[in-house]
Formats: structure tokens, C-alpha cells, sequence
């Protein structure tokens, strides 16, 4: 699991829902409210989203609001494993780690 540290303590699920649909682009299907394991995929966790590739690459995250900032935590939704390598560390967990990272407008109050 990674960590991004937004400096704000506000920060919503929709807000970070929309950096991801507008930074992954399309061929990412963001998903506000739910969770996968082993993909199974169930809703209703707040401040939960899930961001699929494909059926193989998955990303949990999780939205932490603390008193100054928002702690924002990503990992990968499934245990499947190439050559000793977890697929989605080496993919979409990366990748949306990465976004959030640099995403100026959730910093922006």
C-alpha cells in the first residue's frame, strides 16, 4: 500500500473520482463507493473508490480525512502474481498513486 498526502482535510470521494476519470482517461472505469478483493467487487464503503483496467489490474483506494490533511491510500485489488511480481503494483496501483500525487487540484481549497 502507498500514501498520498493531500494538504487538505476536505477532500471528497467525488473529487478525487474526477482527477482519476479525467487523468486515466477512458480506459480506466472509476468507481466511487466500492471495493474489490480478489475481485469480487462490492459497494456502499465510504470513502472507498475502485479504478479497474481490465479484468487482471485493480486499484483500491481509500480516502482518510484527518484534522489538517487527507491521507489517501492506494493497493492493489487482487493477490495475482507474474514471475514473483504483483500485476497491479507494476500497473494501475502505479499509475493511480502517481496521479494523485501530482494532482494540483485537490491540494486547491
Amino acid at each position: 500500500m502507498s500514501t498520498v498526502i493531500i494538504p487538505r482535510s476536505n477532500v471528497t470521494v467525488e473529487e478525487v473520482s474526477g482527477v482519476l476519470r479525467d487523468k486515466l482517461g477512458s480506459h480506466c472505469k472509476v468507481t466511487p463507493f466500492a471495493a474489490s478483493n480478489l475481485h469480487h467487487e462490492t459497494s456502499g464503503y465510504a470513502g472507498s473508490i475502485l479504478v479497474k483496467r481490465n479484468w487482471l489490474e485493480r486499484a483500491n483506494i481509500r480516502i482518510l480525512p484527518g484534522a489538517d490533511c487527507t491521507e489517501i491510500n492506494v493497493s492493489a485489488a487482487s493477490a495475482f502474481t507474474l514471475g514473483g511480481f504483483l500485476i497491479n503494483r507494476i500497473g494501475i496501483t502505479r499509475k493511480v498513486h502517481r496521479v494523485l500525487e501530482h494532482a494540483a487540484e485537490l491540494a486547491a481549497s
